[in-house]
């Protein structure tokens, strides 16, 4: 639903976004330069800022500018990517094939709303140039687990395929929105999950295309996907250090360092906390781009999400499944004072999977009382130095790891490579450490850094709110005598936990990991703790704490590592396979641990969100039974609200019970049920026919279906139930 408060810092954004289009506008070629590279033109901003002239009145720049973008675009019937767009003007070709996505998003938007403004020889030009580019975007047919590029498909098919007045695309993109929902809820997170920079871009699209589609049950299907992304940020985003926690499948330098984004512009405009535009000295810019795209858009943000988004009952955690069947799960802990997040295997889209280098499998956030008021702290597996500049420190490892709470278990091997490098290493670097931090090595207070570090000895120091603690496992010596050092770079911590240092050289034995000379992935691995510094009365007490711990770290014959750590009143175990990386089993306090497609909740109030195919479901006070398809079920017992929703098309039996109420429906479609008992309302909305709806309660409700008030139809059965069947 929309949400008026928000309607002012629409307007702000907006307007800000307007001032920053026009500052970078080059009128020699009509087009925007890219603020950081203003020797290079974006045809994206190009676009947006084509629909700031329109709304002003100047059609005359509008043209130009739409024109200029226009002729970026591939019409050659013989090129392979004809109907694609040059990503920039100095682009001698297509080269980022997610050009006439983006491009097509600007395009539609403009035929959208503001047609009639356009001379009658431009409109048939970009309707012309949206046709090409939909038959481009049918032939690239991308993988649903490339979630924004998926969406924008599906959004781009639908609304260009309604302007164009072409049935082909509006059912192609209605059967890929079908194909992604159901793909989705076959492992539970979106597969692109919680990324920074992207998830926006998955809200933005569907939000469009659930406000603007002429159909009711695509637009219901969209605003339930919407909803999903929306839980899915909620359930990872920490309201006291204003960041998505981690882990990230895809994020860029200023997403986990804490800068501004595109999320955090959408989540503003939703919340107000200035917090989310703060500026931050971790990275010299924001991507806080997309502001007239945030400002403009229709937003359909439950309530109770917004709730979920504005407050939390810590420790708070979402356990989720990304990818079920490569066995990639997600798990974020948070406390008021830190939030940690790890994945447990690395990223990888399409089928075969392809590695993908921007994922932070392990993050953690932590609260400070200094500007900019939290601390991070990130790992990568780093081959040779990265180059001046590159500040986003590309994944170029494989990752594997367990968590439970605050403790976790993250372990690296080798990507496949070719390349010759004078360093193979596992780097951890923690931004906002304070300058004179007391920081310990085993039984050591550091004096001076850098510092020589030996396998199995804590690195234990007080970073803001939170202890943490860090020890770094035995390492494979590739023939080096590989150090492990801790020492400063650039204001960060570092602590590098090498497997070579020398001369550039390439190891035949990992350039494919699979040839006549490979013998399985290299060791590099750590075990993390952290905790909230009111759990002990001090620092060394946390030590005493982390000393204590046993750890056993083991190789099989088989090339199967097992890493196993215990401490008073809990143990954490992690085995998984050399020869592929592929994770084998973890064990959280002795229990072979499976991970749930989606569960997120605060300890003191329950469980709050689930996903399941469980025939019979229990959350807080609520009972769902709903046979073996998929489901979502929310329950928030303080505020004595529910919601119920069937994600995917055919029918599923529907027996919601509460303390108070009972919602009955022999065949439920595709649609959600929101039983709001303190406000006394029942509101359902399905997508098809729907077999009569029972409902039995201490009170009555007021019931709407599909945004109609069906209260007084209803009949009044025996034993205080009413039933609607007028649909």
């Amino acid at each position: 639903m929309a949400h008026p408060a928000a309607d002012a810092r629409a307007a702000q954004l907006f307007d800000e976004g307007a001032r920053l289009l026009e500052d970078h506008w080059d009128d020699a070629v009509s087009m925007l330069r890219y603020p950081e590279h203003p020797a290079r033109h974006d045809p994206r901003g190009t676009l947006a800022y084509a629909i700031v002239l329109l709304r002003q009145g100047d059609s005359g720049r509008a043209e130009r500018a739409i024109r200029a973008v226009l002729a970026m675009q591939e019409t050659r019937e013989q090129d392979a990517h004809c109907g694609n767009f040059r990503w920039t003007l100095e682009d001698e070709a297509v080269a980022d094939l997610n050009g006439v996505e983006f491009m097509l998003d600007g395009l539609n938007a403009i035929l959208r709303a503001h047609a009639r403004d356009l001379p009658p020889a431009l409109a048939h030009d970009v309707r012309e140039a949206v046709a090409l580019g939909l038959r481009e975007i049918d032939r690239l047919d991308v993988h649903p687990s490339y979630t924004n590029i998926a969406l924008s498909d599906i959004c781009n098919s639908i609304i260009g395929g309604e302007t164009l007045d072409d049935p082909y695309f509006v059912e192609r993109g209605a059967r890929r929105l079908d194909e992604w929902l159901a793909f989705t809820s076959r492992s539970g997170a979106p597969h692109e999950y919680n990324s920074p920079t992207y998830i926006a871009v998955d809200i933005l699209r569907l939000a469009c295309l659930a406000e603007h589609t002429a159909d009711p049950s695509i637009a219901l299907k969209a605003r339930v996907a919407e909803e999903l992304l929306w839980l899915h940020v909620a359930a990872h985003y920490h309201p006291g250090l204003a960041q998505l926690a981690g882990p990230h499948s895809r994020s860029y330098f200023d997403g986990w360092s804490g800068a501004g984004g595109l999320l955090k512009l959408v989540l503003w405009r939703l919340l107000g906390d200035d917090a989310l535009r703060r500026p931050t000295p971790y990275a010299l810019r924001s991507r806080e781009e997309g502001e007239v795209d945030v400002a403009a858009a229709t937003y359909h943000c439950p309530d109770y999400v917004i709730d979920l988004l504005r407050e939390k009952s810590f420790p708070f955690e979402s356990r989720e499944t990304a990818d079920a069947a490569a066995g990639l799960d997600i798990t974020t802990y948070m406390t008021a004072g830190y939030a940690l997040g790890t994945a447990s295997r690395a990223y990888a889209v399409g089928d075969p999977p392809e590695a993908w280098p921007g994922a932070n499998a392990m993050l953690l956030h932590f609260r400070r009382d200094e500007p900019p008021g939290y601390g991070t702290l990130f790992s990568r597996y780093l081959v040779g130095d990265p180059r001046p500049g590159d500040e986003d420190l590309w994944e170029q490892g494989q990752c594997v790891a367990a968590q439970h709470g605050g403790c976790a278990i993250v372990a690296y091997g080798l990507r496949p490579q070719l390349r010759a490098a004078g360093s193979y290493r596992l780097s951890l670097r923690m931004l906002g450490a304070a300058p004179d931090a007391e920081i310990w090595i085993a039984d050591q207070r550091v004096d001076a850094l850098p510092a020589r570090v030996e396998p199995g000895d804590p690195i234990v120091l007080a970073a803001g709110d939170a202890y943490v603690a860090i020890i770094p496992l035995e390492p494979t010596d590739m023939g080096s005598d590989a150090p492990i050092e801790l020492r400063l770079s650039e204001g960060a911590l570092v602590l590098d936990i090498y497997n070579y240092r020398g001369p550039p050289k390439s190891f035949w034995e990992h350039r494919s990991q699979g040839g006549p000379f490979f013998q399985g992935n290299v060791r590099n691995a750590f075990v993390l703790e952290v905790a909230e510094r009111s759990e002990y009365a001090d620092l060394a007490a946390f030590r005493a704490h982390v000393a204590a711990a046993r750890i056993a770290d083991s190789t099989g014959d088989d090339h199967v590592r097992e890493i196993a750590c215990a401490w008073d009143g809990g143990s954490l175990s992690l085995r998984y396979s050399l020869w592929d990386m592929r994770l084998v089993e973890r064990k959280l306090d002795g229990v072979t641990y499976t991970a749930p497609p989606v569960r997120a909740g605060g300890a003191s109030s329950g469980p709050y969100w689930l996903q399941s195919r469980d025939a019979i479901v229990q959350l807080g006070r609520a009972r769902l039974l709903a046979g073996d398809a998929p489901k979502w079920l929310v329950a928030d017992d303080d505020r004595r609200r529910y919601v119920y929703i069937h994600p995917a098309d055919g029918e599923a039996p529907l027996w919601l019970e509460t303390p108070d109420t009972i919602v009955e429906c022999d065949a439920f479609p595709f649609g959600r049920i929101v039983l709001d008992e303190a406000a006394a309302t029942l509101d359902i909305e399905a997508a098809g026919d729907i077999a009569p709806i029972r409902v039995r309660g201490a009170a009555p409700l007021r019931v709407r279906i599909n945004a109609t008030d069906v209260t007084d139809a209803m009949t009044q059965l025996p034993d205080h139930v009413r039933e609607f069947s007028g649909l």
